[in-house]
């Protein structure tokens, strides 16, 4: 068979400078399908519109040429899904649609039934995909498959519940030679070129239990991990595939200090000559010791969900840590030499403006080389999201809600803490002293992009204040 897999445009649709169009990452868990299918005999092609802008004609043309498609479901992303299948659909309605991802993991019924696609399903797609391409072909009774729900003349139906893959070492790589044409991963070096940046998980799930997070909920509470063994061979692959960048995109990584430690061992001894960043770290897993060794294997960003500087805050949220403890690890990774990234929420329910100028000023007095401040949203799947629909605060269908007081979630309208996001932002940057430091951490690293690239934050933030 012929497969067109589709990743829709993320929130916001894509990121554009004068000249290309790049993504953040490249979208593993389409290419983990893609390889299975290949490794079945079939053919397959991926539009990641995360990485290029959207264009319908491309789309129907690409449709024109393959028996399926399949598409990833993100919970900000279902209204743009909504549209694509649509448009497919109108073209060719009897071409069979399959959607996967966290969306569908958390609602598989609803989903299907808000889209006009035909089977959606809940969990791990690669334990099932064969099963799925066997039903199309009349060989299996798709009420026999676990994890999932499709579409019939007499409505939906569901099958028998998933069933989550123990052994992750037992699923084959992903296919990146599919977006080996695609530009990603500019956030952390500019000058990366088509195929040069790409990302692994070593991981599925994550152990914790932040209030505003539902990554537990998409991975069914289950936390499973990658061997060493298995971890090092991907990434010979990725090197000898041509990759200069990976970056660690587990929903957090490292949780396991023993593992980790082996890991970065082993990168060590083989050489690899990759460079890597990881994009959610915690800081009460910070290891001096440790950062030492990821230094040496390669690694120059490491990105902390820091959240606030406020301890009431922290505690709120479930975070297991501390105003000190922040305080003390973003320091350890500053001298280490990473370019430190902190990522904070504006918010919480009982939230004033005191608790959001001491967070700014608590950003501003840590060696951080990147920040971002947004706002608390409530999103389907987490703590929050639960209790504030048993508060009849906002609807079931309400998947993703930012902090507003006119809904009754916080005490500020929802214009006015995305005003003071912004204006967080600015303040950050536009500090003499800032850049100065971030100056001397170039020169530290021999690298001057992260010059270049703070430029770039500066001019968007300049543009904006006059926009």
């Amino acid at each position: 068979m012929k497969f067109l897999l589709i990743y829709p445009p993320p929130e916001p649709f894509f990121i554009k400078d004068t000249r290309v169009f790049y993504g953040l990452s490249p979208p593993l868990g389409l290419l983990y399908i893609a390889k299975m299918l290949e490794n079945d005999g079939d053919t397959v092609t991926v539009l990641d519109f995360s990485a290029e802008p959207f264009d319908e004609h491309e789309l129907i043309t690409r449709v024109d040429l393959v028996d399926a498609v399949g598409m990833t479901v993100l919970s900000s992303s279902l209204n743009d899904v909504k549209s694509i299948i649509g448009l497919i659909k109108h073209h060719n309605p009897n071409i069979p649609i399959i959607i996967g991802g966290p969306h569908c993991s958390l609602l598989p019924e609803d989903t299907l039934e808000e889209t006009q696609a035909d089977i959606c399903v809940q969990g791990d797609g690669e334990a099932i995909i064969t099963d799925i391409k066997q039903a199309l072909n009349k060989k299996k009774d798709f009420s026999k498959i676990p994890g999932i729900a499709y579409r019939t003349t007499s409505g939906i139906i569901r099958g028998p519940s998933p069933q989550l893959i123990d052994d992750l070492n037992s699923i084959p790589f992903p296919g990146r030679h599919l977006v080996k044409h695609y530009i990603y991963g500019r956030e952390y070096n500019p000058h990366l070129k088509a195929g040069e940046f790409t990302s692994i998980i070593t991981s599925r799930g994550c152990p914790y239990t932040c209030r505003f997070c539902s990554r537990g909920a998409i991975s069914m509470q289950r936390y499973r991990m990658r061997s060493t063994n298995n971890i090092i061979a991907e990434l010979k692959e990725i090197q000898q595939q041509g990759y200069r960048h990976v970056a660690f995109a587990d929903d957090c990584f490292p949780t396991n200090m023993k593992q980790a430690n082996g890991l970065f061992d082993a990168i060590i001894n083989e050489n690899l000559n990759l460079k890597f960043s990881v994009t959610a770290s915690r800081v009460d897993l910070a290891d001096k010791e440790l950062y030492k060794k990821m230094k040496l294997a390669g690694v120059t960003h490491i990105q902390f969900g820091l959240e606030s500087g406020n301890q009431d805050v922290l505690d709120f949220y479930h975070k297991k840590t501390t105003v000190n403890t922040i305080k003390k690890t973003v320091h350890i990774s500053h001298e280490t030499g990473f370019f430190t990234i902190g990522s904070f929420i504006f918010g919480a329910p009982f939230e004033t403006m005191q608790h959001f100028n001491k967070t700014l000023l608590f950003a501003k007095s840590l060696p951080l080389d990147s920040v971002s401040f947004l706002p608390l949203r409530y999103m389907i799947g987490s703590e929050l999201w639960d209790q504030a629909v048993n508060d009849g605060k906002i609807s079931e269908k309400e998947y993703l809600v930012s902090t507003d007081k006119n809904k009754g979630l916080g005490m500020y309208a929802k214009e006015e803490l995305f005003q003071y996001c912004m204006n967080a932002q600015r303040s950050f940057y536009l500090r003499p002293t800032f850049f100065v430091n971030l100056l001397k951490t170039s020169l530290h690293n021999n690298d001057m992009t992260y010059i270049q690239s703070y430029l770039s934050i500066v001019f968007s933030h300049i543009r904006g204040a006059f926009s």
